[in-house]
């Protein structure tokens, strides 16, 4: 191999980040990267032969159709997860999906990933492709299979996500979970809109100015 996995994908990041949008454009953000950032993402260049140091666009284009994109994102995640420092006390992590902007597969469909992110330090310690034939619901469980340890942990999501059997799941991995109750599950609706709310004392209040977000809390 010429040019370490790790590097070619540290490359292809950084392009990403600093605006390219497709595979020429990458592989032209690598060829104009200062040498010294190539040795720091592990590319040896070769005094003799520079413009054979760095990866070409075909070589980028083969190790990004061959990767499995599932297997690399757990691994990031654990990297992440393994240099958390935790302040004490529980850790929260938001479940949600998103559609990526500028990704599409081959038929024009967009990709949706379902993605669990720390609150406090905005990590995405794991997420998931929804795929075509299924949904963010069923997604829920193989996306948090994939933390080894849940236990303490606060849980958050939409109200899509409020469902019976991912409380269940929760609490059998020693998490709590904070879910939102909409018209979807009209029962627990009704069920909640019956408690005497007038009668619990307000404990605490947050107030926000970029979105007229109150929250309150008993």
């Amino acid at each position: 191999m010429r040019h370490p996995l790790a590097a070619v994908l540290a490359l292809t990041a950084c392009a990403v980040l600093a605006g390219a949008r497709s595979l020429l454009a990458v592989s032209e953000w690598v060829a104009e990267a200062p040498e010294e950032l190539l040795e720091r993402l592990g590319i040896r260049v070769d005094p003799l032969f520079p413009k054979r140091s760095w990866p070409a666009e075909t070589t980028i284009r083969r190790v990004l159709a061959r990767i499995d994109a599932n297997a690399l994102d757990r691994a990031v995640g654990t990297w992440l997860a393994g240099r958390q420092q935790h302040a004490g006390g529980l850790r929260a992590l938001a479940v949600d999906g998103k559609s990526l902007r500028g990704a599409a597969r081959a038929k024009g469909r967009r990709v949706h990933l379902l993605a669990a992110c720390d609150h406090v330090g905005g990590l995405v310690l794991a997420q998931m492709d929804v795929g075509e034939k299924t949904n963010e619901i069923t997604r829920f469980r193989p996306l948090l299979d994939t933390l080894p340890d849940l236990s303490g942990t606060v849980v958050t999501s939409d109200a899509l996500h409020t469902q019976t059997d991912h409380a269940t799941y929760l609490r059998g991995r020693d998490a709590h979970y904070i879910v939102i109750v909409k018209r979807n599950t009209k029962k627990l609706s009704t069920q909640l809109k019956s408690l005497p709310w007038q009668q619990i004392p307000l404990q605490d209040r947050t107030r926000t100015t970029g979105t007229d977000a109150v929250r309150s809390a008993g």
